[in-house]
């Protein structure tokens, strides 16, 4: 009798606990993992080996691709075998597993599909569910589903059947027609549209597929090179799928736009993107670059232990509950064999695994303080719309591969203020402008960034009006709304935001890759187009030499609007040059601004400010990517007592709002 009660307390902790080590909610601590890669002919001695070494490292997590072509052979035999001692090695050891749907692909294939490619392939894709998550909701240790991998495609595949058959179908019920009410002619988008839908509709379809077998689990998807697919993700729509939000931030296959001086604000681009997609949903960085990368990706890497550092606390700063890194050990063979890892060839503790462990502890050691902690809001928001990278990628540029003017120009002029403003130590939202709350009824001490959106829909004139009207400031760069959301021009007499703007665009004469415009007598980089306008009741702000106006200011109820139609933000990219555009939004920007709000005092070049809003004050965190040390000085109301978290003396200070920081360093500073 004793024996049958021993087997049915380890079956009970095996199968019918619910209790998780590590969760992904609003109200919980970031969690820190890795992946870790099963594979057929892995012993169980060696399965649990990673275990252990996630849990020796103050990791609580794990993410596993449930490869369909290690468990099915193709002729209905499933064999669940190895993936079996995963789950019961992750419960021994007390780690979450956020499991990935992988059905069946070749071996070549490392990242999976995107859409299925008949009905017989959903039908597969159907029972492969079934089976895999009928089979595994009964562990403890499973967490969640991952219900793709990498979610963003760029283009949809026509030519498969499936997706030809739901465009048609789409087709017969889109209401935008190839003319508009006036009889002119439009860039209808049709199949950047459907591709949106598209997405949402398997996002959708996956989902009800897993809750026919398990009802109860976290569902979650990791998007993918955000820079590139940012216009095919409907995030609003994803937050009734998903219970949390998440995204693949690799350096090497992900951060082509940006130096390796400035991969920490890359990953915090990345990550205000997914913040602000996720709404009240709790997001985390599904994958981040663990180790070398010999043959894959893009930017050929191994990324350093201080980076490692950096990287974690970004995405914790910008209110991130989790990262995981990709990956914890190596595949054993075909493309990506031992790269992306956090243990060496030997299967060994790499500096870097030892820094994740360090930053792990340190969260878990103050989870009080980290499990309600919210990204400190400045109220500056740079606004894109996906339309402005569709009509890129349908013009046709060629010859002279200028910046602003190739596929990507609009997000590249985003980046240039993110990476302007965070120098400025301004916490800066990154949104659709779909995803903008335009309710308020006062908008005082806020800001929004229109960076060259060339295209930009009329129906935003009431709702941009209104936030300037209640006391926002507008900062308009270079050819914004230039086209209406379907392409056409709408820089005319009727210019639809002429009353907001103060003025018309009179021309955008090409002049250079870069060239000045002098404003409060110092020169502001530009890059292209030089904006010439025609005011109405704007004021002039700068002139070219011919008189023309090439920037104006417009006062509008209790607000007012800057407008600058020349490339400025993508100026200071190419000239890798950002103190003259920090200069401006000094002056027109952070002086519009309530004193209080936390910032740099002065300009501090390649240095990144996260803030995170505490129950008892402010987490600081700092990152120094510049060749040189910096002391950055806080501008920061009531100076309070301080303590560096992850200091290894763990130093305290009072009254201090001056930190030294070497090259490459992190500080991470609570101020009580």
């Amino acid at each position: 009798m004793k024996k049958h009660v021993l087997l049915l307390s380890f079956f009970s902790l095996l199968f019918f606990s619910f209790g998780f080590s590590a969760e992904i909610t609003p109200n919980s601590a970031p969690v820190i993992g890795a992946q870790v890669i099963i594979e057929r002919g892995q012993s169980a001695q060696e399965i649990d080996a990673l275990f252990a070494t996630l849990k020796n490292n103050n990791m609580d997590i794990c993410r596993i691709r449930m490869f369909e072509s290690y468990m099915h052979d193709g002729k209905g035999n499933w064999d669940f075998s190895t993936f079996d001692v995963a789950f019961r090695a992750a419960v021994k050891y007390n780690i979450t597993i956020i499991a990935t749907l992988f059905p069946m692909v070749d071996f070549t294939n490392i990242g999976g599909f995107k859409f299925p490619d008949s009905d017989a392939h959903l039908a597969s894709i159907a029972e492969y569910i079934k089976q895999v998550v009928s089979h595994f909701k009964q562990y403890k240790s499973l967490y969640g589903w991952v219900l793709m991998n990498e979610i963003g495609s760029a283009k949809a595949p026509f030519t498969k059947p499936l997706t030809a058959q739901k465009f048609a179908d789409w087709q017969k019920s889109d209401t935008i027609a190839a003319f508009n009410k006036a009889g002119n002619p439009i860039m209808q988008f049709q199949e950047e549209r459907f591709l949106v839908d598209f997405n949402t509709w398997y996002l959708g379809w996956l989902k009800s597929e897993v809750r026919k077998y398990d009802t109860r689990s976290h569902l979650h998807v990791n998007t993918h090179a955000i820079y590139d697919t940012y216009a095919e993700y409907d995030f609003i729509k994803w937050r009734t799928i998903l219970d949390s939000f998440g995204g693949s931030a690799h350096a090497s296959w992900h951060f082509g736009n940006f130096t390796r001086d400035n991969f920490h604000y890359a990953m915090a681009a990345n990550s205000e993107i997914l913040r602000s997609g996720a709404g009240n949903k709790p997001w985390i960085m599904t994958e981040m670059q663990g180790g070398n990368n010999l043959w894959s990706g893009g930017i050929p890497m191994c990324p350093t232990k201080q980076e490692i550092e950096q990287w974690l606390w970004t995405v914790i700063g910008s209110g991130g509950k989790g990262m995981i890194f990709w990956s914890l050990n190596g595949r054993s063979a075909g493309i990506e064999a031992a790269e992306w890892s956090l243990l060496n060839l030997l299967n060994q503790p790499t500096d870097r695994l030892e820094m994740v462990g360090k930053v792990a502890a340190i969260v878990k050691r103050r989870a009080d303080l980290f499990t309600t902690a919210t990204e400190y809001e400045s109220g500056v928001s740079i606004l894109y719309t996906r339309q402005s990278l569709w009509a890129e990628r349908r013009a046709e540029t060629s010859g002279t591969n200028y910046a602003g003017r190739l596929p990507g120009g609009s997000i590249r002029s985003a980046i240039g203020y993110f990476e302007t403003l965070s120098q400025l130590g301004i916490q800066t939202n990154l949104k659709n402008i779909e995803e903008f709350d335009f309710s308020a009824a006062n908008n005082k001490g806020k800001v929004i960034i229109l960076p060259h959106q060339i295209c930009l829909s009329s129906s935003y004139v009431q709702k941009l009006q209104h936030f300037v009207n209640t006391g926002g400031v507008l900062f308009v760069d270079g050819l914004t709304g230039f086209f209406d959301e379907n392409m056409r021009n709408q820089t005319t007499a009727k210019f639809a935001y002429t009353k907001l703007f103060g003025g018309l665009l009179k021309d955008a004469p090409f002049i250079d890759n870069q060239f000045t415009i002098l404003m409060d007598n110092q020169k502001l980089p530009a890059h292209l187009w030089e904006g010439v306008i025609q005011p109405t009741t704007a004021q002039s702000l700068a002139k070219n030499a011919h008189g023309e106006l090439v920037a104006t200011a417009n006062a509008f109820g209790n607000g007012k609007v800057i407008w600058i139609p020349s490339l400025v933000g993508v100026a200071a990219r190419e000239a890798n040059n950002y103190r003259p555009l920090a200069q401006c939004i000094e002056r027109e920007i952070i002086s519009q601004l309530p004193t209080t709000t936390i910032r740099f005092k002065k300009f501090a070049e390649g240095v990144l400010m996260k803030t995170l809003r505490t129950d008892s004050g402010y987490v600081v965190i700092l990152i120094n990517k510049n060749k040189k040390a910096q002391q950055v000085e806080l501008h920061i109301p009531d100076k309070k007592p301080y303590t560096v978290l992850n200091a290894s003396d763990n130093s305290t200070g009072k009254l201090s709002a001056k930190f030294l920081l070497k090259s490459e360093e992190t500080k991470v500073i609570e101020f009580r």
